[in-house]
């Protein structure tokens, strides 16, 4: 297989690419390996685009506009593609592509695909047809919210015209709906523009109207369904896979040769506006604006100078951040906040992912005052000391069933009072992190407690607490009823952090002597974890069925944020770990060779759920690997470093391209799997790789 290739340049200009991955023809232009990278442009409100480097549609999710109708969620999706045909002299050649339910596929645009690259994030495919070389490029706009496709005649004998054939639908992007009738009302102004409404349907309760312009450009209505695509890896995950789209409007543009012209289709009302319109839908200024905005945020990270790897988990973290409206006394108040996506394209916001990513997206970023406004926005949303572990897409109510959100919150708070140097905003966060570690102690939902050994006792029969939450129907794939592990390390960490904060408040400084003594008792409780013939911690203590003795890596959030743990069974521990769990990129919820152990996380939902945490590897768990390694004396091993780099270089050219998987198999060739651009992931990996003694490795 051809390896695609990484270019950097350090240098301080932004009217070329910094950060390139690139795709050559004979890779793009596979139908199996092509379709198998996937990119992503997001709007920084919830909405985004979202396809494969070859240009066939795999997913439900894919397509060019996802609107998040109750923004940053309630994402609909409303325009699925924009199909090019162009003709050169005289001869009409498809741009596009697409895989019918009988296998075919038809047009075949991916034959003319000369190249693919992610430049500085922005997916930007080659095409070349007949005498003319084409660029394509996908920009998300972020005021606008709105999605432009740009063309560029780069080269040609003469003038080109493209005839773009723009496609919607209007459903949940969690669902399909391949006998769809509605049909969308089509408005054509003047000067390129036109306004599409597309209707109230079973799949969308209220109407969403889109704006389109396209300068210089001649529109045409269409109202015709083309149906009965299949999206391949749908079928393979074991869900329905045929879907259909109407073809509402064709926008016919003529390129001369250097020239760049745009369709833009957005949900704000200022594309119509004909005052402020040309400015925003400028295709030379689109790209220009975009590059700008990229190069910023790697000179607020100050990373200009980083390896390329590193540079492009700056620009996927980017993707994540979402603003999210928070609430604030009185309640009928609305203010600004932030919040994090936990995954693209299928997770909303959830409490835990966003407490673990945060310090990598945004910390390690520089960007202190987005940190600051996401833990205030979570913070907002407290209930009897629980955090929110995610706001569905569904309703509008956050759901309350996580354990460990709370207390990484309070260490994200920690975290960022120290990034930034901030201790008066962090002691402001007080009266709400007292309230968490208050109703820990007295007893909140769902049994969550502490215990008179002072060990986090939490569990409910048919629910999950702890990240690992895979059920299949009733049955609770890995149960974790009694004391997990990681829940009593945060716990002492959480109390150790409020100990910090409330020693100068006059507030609560009378309470740091409590917080001191409860850790105390914790930590000493820590010996019941460990497990001398296993050289590891128990994975859980007083459950339903006793002690867990089992292999698992949860003990590693104990490893990386509780310094107290004496020193050799620390090094014992992690080197169990990396010997039976650890892959190149990831480490495995369960060790080779066990009976529950599943190498691989592919099928059906069952049968990936029963996968999901009981051999499947998870990067993120590097990450904290990483930072535990590095409490070592001699910190990490420098062969499982440059292991991991090598790997991410490697990894960020497959699967969801310039980002970090979920998930990858836990047998070789570790395949990507699951959310193919997924937060905690690329927040762990970037936080970690970013401590100092990890980077002392490949100086």
């Amino acid at each position: 297989m051809q390896t695609p290739r990484v270019t950097t340049s350090n240098t301080t200009a932004v009217r070329e690419p910094i950060v390139r991955i690139a795709l050559d023809r004979r890779l793009v232009g596979d139908l199996r390996e092509g379709v198998r990278r996937e990119w992503l442009a997001t709007s920084g409100a919830g909405d985004y685009a979202l396809g494969t480097a070859l240009g066939i549609a795999t997913r439900r999710y894919h397509g060019l506009l996802c609107g998040a109708c109750a923004a940053p969620i309630g994402r609909r999706m409303l325009v699925p593609f924009i199909d090019g045909e162009v003709v050169v002299d005289g001869q009409r050649f498809p741009l596009a592509s697409r895989r019918w339910a009988d296998g075919s596929v038809e047009p075949d645009g991916y034959r003319r695909i000369a190249g693919f690259a992610l430049e500085d994030g922005t997916p930007t495919w080659t095409f070349e047809v007949g005498s003319a070389r084409i660029e394509r490029r996908v920009i998300m706009l972020r005021e606008e919210r709105a999605v432009a496709v740009l063309w560029t005649l780069r080269e040609a004998t003469g003038p080109v015209r493209i005839d773009a054939r723009l496609f919607v639908e209007h459903r949940g992007h969690h669902q399909l709906d391949p006998e769809a009738s509605w049909l969308p009302d089509v408005a054509i102004a003047t000067e390129g523009r036109a306004t599409i409404v597309l209707p109230v349907n079973r799949l969308a309760s209220t109407e969403t109207t889109l704006f389109v312009h396209a300068p210089g450009a001649q529109l045409e209505r269409a109202a015709t369904w083309w149906r009965r695509h299949i999206l391949a890896e749908e079928r393979a995950r074991g869900y329905d896979a045929v879907n259909s789209a109407c073809h509402a409007l064709t926008a016919s543009l003529e390129l001369a040769p250097g020239e760049t012209r745009s369709i833009v289709v957005g949900l704000s009302p200022m594309l119509a506006a004909p005052a402020q319109t040309t400015a925003r839908t400028d295709a030379a200024a689109l790209l220009a604006r975009e590059r700008l905005r990229r190069h910023a945020l790697l000179a607020q990270a100050e990373m200009l100078d980083e390896a390329p790897e590193i540079q492009s988990l700056v620009y996927s973290a980017d993707d994540f951040i979402v603003a999210r409206p928070r609430t604030h006394a009185p309640e009928t108040t609305v203010k600004a906040g932030r919040s994090i996506i936990a995954g693209f394209p299928w997770f909303e916001d959830w409490g835990r992912d966003a407490m673990i990513a945060l310090p990598g997206l945004l910390l390690a970023t520089r960007r202190f005052d987005d940190a600051k406004l996401v833990l205030e926005t979570f913070l907002a949303h407290l209930s009897d000391g629980l955090l929110p572990n995610r706001f569905p897409d569904e309703r509008s109510e956050p759901e309350y069933h996580s354990a460990d959100a709370p207390l990484l919150a309070i260490l994200a708070v920690r975290a960022t009072a120290e990034a930034c140097n901030d201790w008066t905003w962090a002691r402001a966060q007080l009266p709400a992190l007292c309230s968490i570690v208050d109703a820990f102690l007295r007893g909140t939902h769902h049994g969550i407690h502490v215990d008179g050994d002072g060990l986090v006792c939490a569990g409910e029969r048919g629910l999950q607490l702890t990240w690992m939450d895979a059920k299949v129907g009733d049955l609770v794939v890995t149960p974790r009823m009694g004391k997990p592990v990681e829940l009593s390390g945060l716990w002492i960490a959480a109390l150790d952090a409020m100990a910090l904060l409330a020693a100068d408040d006059p507030r609560h400084v009378a309470r740091e002597e409590e917080f001191r003594a409860h850790a105390a008792l914790s930590t000493k409780s820590l010996a019941r974890y460990w497990n001398p013939s296993k050289r590891s911690f128990r994975d859980l203590l007083d459950g339903p069925d006793g002690d867990d003795e089992s292999l698992r890596p949860n003990q590693l959030f104990l490893l990386a944020h509780v310094p107290a743990i004496p020193h050799e069974w620390r090094e014992q521990a992690l080197a169990t770990i990396a010997r039976e769990l650890l892959t190149p990129l990831a480490a495995r919820t369960l060790p080779p060779g066990v009976p529950a152990y599943r190498g691989r996380c592919e099928g059906d939902q069952r049968t990936r759920d029963l996968a999901y945490h009981n051999g499947t590897a998870w990067p993120f768990l590097l990450g904290l690997y990483l930072k535990a390694s590095a409490l070592l004396p001699s910190g990490p091993a420098p062969r499982i470093v440059r292991e991991a780099r090598a790997a991410l270089a490697e990894h960020l050219r497959d699967g969801g391209l310039g980002s970090v998987s979920e998930i990858t198999d836990g047998d070789p060739p570790f395949e990507p799997r699951g959310c193919p651009m997924q937060a905690w992931s690329v927040g762990m990996l970037l936080e970690a790789l970013r401590l100092p003694v990890v980077r002392r490795i490949d100086a």
